[in-house]
């Protein structure tokens, strides 16, 4: 199979559900829209707290809810992190367009630990498999089917650990630590893999492996009832790969386009 779906779907998944919404309403109610975390030993201000109402009311989270409290938490944790503090012009590309916020992400989940980064897909799949339709909403964008969903919809303790990550993430990418790229014959070797663990999921019938591979060959063009079906095929595919060429696979998706090297294509 090809893996520019998979770079898409990744990419355009790891969203700042949260915490970036709050630093960006908390910029904007700070003197000359600086976050707080630019301000050492800043107290949160009435101003502050009353713009953490805005964006929890705004996702559809009732501010005064033990979901709220979580939130709040880790965003304070957050901003006041020792490494991300020490590396705020990095950090500050959060405040940037959607793209890349999706950027800095996928730098920081690429150099996470194993598994942090299978954690996040797992929780990413989770979400796709509990809080989203069939039909991805009625669209195919992977983005705005993310965007859908409702903060109040997220169980608690699924906050908490995708913020968890999203710290991790943050600490990893303001680090620039090298970033480890698999060789071309790991690569081949996962691609291999995946197409197995594919047609697993697809359990081995020939109707389904004509659907995906019809699906796959202009994934663009797919109605939302297939993207959606196609999506969570691919996911949970990669996440009954045996170690290591699940986390190739996942290290591929996200990993920077300059620092890769290009596999050839395979299918299922």
């Amino acid at each position: 199979m090809t893996v520019a779906f998979l770079i898409a779907l990744f990419l355009l998944t790891t969203r700042v559900l949260v915490a970036g919404a709050a630093i960006r309403y908390e910029q904007d109610a700070t003197p000359n829209g600086a976050a707080t975390f630019d301000i050492p030993g800043a107290a949160l201000t009435s101003n502050q707290e009353s713009s953490y109402d805005e964006m929890l009311m705004a996702n559809g989270v009732d501010p005064g809810s033990n979901k709220a409290r979580v939130i709040v938490a880790w965003i304070r944790r957050i901003q006041h992190d020792p490494v991300i503090r020490a590396n705020v012009h990095s950090i500050s590309r959060l405040f940037m367009d959607a793209q890349t916020r999706a950027n800095l992400m996928a730098d920081g989940v690429a150099r996470l630990a194993p598994a942090d980064r299978l954690r996040y897909a797992r929780l990413i799949t989770k979400f796709l498999d509990v809080l989203v339709p069939p039909d991805c909403f009625g669209m195919n964008d992977m983005s705005e089917v993310m965007s859908r969903i409702s903060l109040n919809e997220v169980a608690d303790a699924d906050i908490d650990e995708y913020l968890q990550i999203l710290l991790e993430a943050l600490r990893s990418s303001a680090s620039a630590a090298p970033i480890d790229i698999p060789t071309p014959q790991q690569y081949a070797a996962a691609e291999i893999t995946l197409g197995r663990a594919l047609a697993s999921e697809l359990g081995n019938d020939k109707a389904n492996l004509t659907r995906y591979e019809a699906y796959m060959a202009n994934p663009k063009r797919a109605t939302p009832t297939e993207a959606c079906w196609g999506l969570r095929v691919t996911m949970h595919a990669i996440l009954a790969m045996p170690e290591p060429d699940r986390d190739i696979v996942l290290r591929y998706v996200v990993t920077p386009r300059s620092a890769q090297v290009t596999p050839s294509p395979r299918r299922p």
